[in-house]
């Protein structure tokens, strides 16, 4: 699968995910072999408090087409994706959680709007032809219909999912956006899609298929505030203009 320039990068943001990552790997390798695409997994151990970053170089010597990025400390999913994504080099770029929680096979769809002409195309739980397979417990997608209307009222992005794990890019596109990208906490996936739609890459919406895995250890209430803080900050960098053009 291993090539120069491979037609696929996956990238994986990990935190504490030494159990589950193996398994993660071997679903996605398989995907990826069985559909002939020359790719690239890259793994972000996120300071991780476990083993996860020593079971990803193990794997990698085993399958040379894995890449394992660590740093220390923990410094948030947006960091980890923003790193893999910019140490990528496939022609399409695509992060998605170790959990599978929208599972390998949904990436046919993401590549499907990339090679039609789309330069972003993300995931989305919320329109009808998705598949919610799992729901989330009542108190997360309450917060999650706060943050999207929210995002959509100050933003003024017409999109209904903003933080599903599952978003594919351009390679070109991909190094633009994520070395501009500022947030790195709750609101990263938001400015992200803010920085698309501002720059002339429309993100275009995919239905997937998804299920809710349970083990998050977020705390409600500061996981609330701190989004509010993000969106704030993020629409008052829209009004100065800080995202209207592509910087050079």
């Amino acid at each position: 699968m291993a090539s120069e320039r491979p037609e696929v990068s996956l990238v994986f943001p990990a935190y504490n995910e030494a159990e589950s990552l193996v398994p993660a790997l071997e679903t996605a390798l398989a995907y990826l072999t069985g559909r002939g695409l020359s790719a690239e997994v890259l793994v972000v151990d996120d300071g991780s408090r476990d083993d996860t970053g020593a079971v990803g170089r193990a794997f990698g010597e085993e399958h040379p087409e894995v890449r394992v990025l660590s740093h220390s400390p923990n410094r948030g999913k947006g960091r980890a994706v923003r790193r893999g994504m910019l140490a990528a080099c496939g022609e399409f770029r695509v992060f998605m959680d170790v959990d599978l929680a929208t599972p390998i096979e949904e990436l046919d769809k993401l590549l499907e709007a990339l090679q039609g002409g789309a330069d972003v195309a993300i995931g989305t739980r919320y329109v009808a032809a998705s598949q919610v397979e799992v729901r989330q417990h009542f108190i997360r997608r309450t917060m999650g219909a706060a943050f999207r209307a929210l995002a959509r009222s100050l933003l003024r992005l017409p999109i209904s999912d903003f933080t599903c794990g599952f978003k594919g890019f351009r390679g070109p596109v991909a190094d633009e956006l994520f070395s501009r990208l500022t947030e790195f906490g709750w609101a990263f996936d938001a400015e992200l899609l803010l920085l698309a739609a501002r720059t002339g890459h429309p993100p275009v919406e995919v239905p997937v298929r998804w299920r809710d895995v349970r083990g998050s250890t977020v705390a409600p209430l500061s996981a609330a505030w701190e989004s509010l803080r993000a969106l704030l900050r993020i629409r008052a960098n829209d009004r100065r203009g800080l995202y209207g053009q592509a910087q050079t």
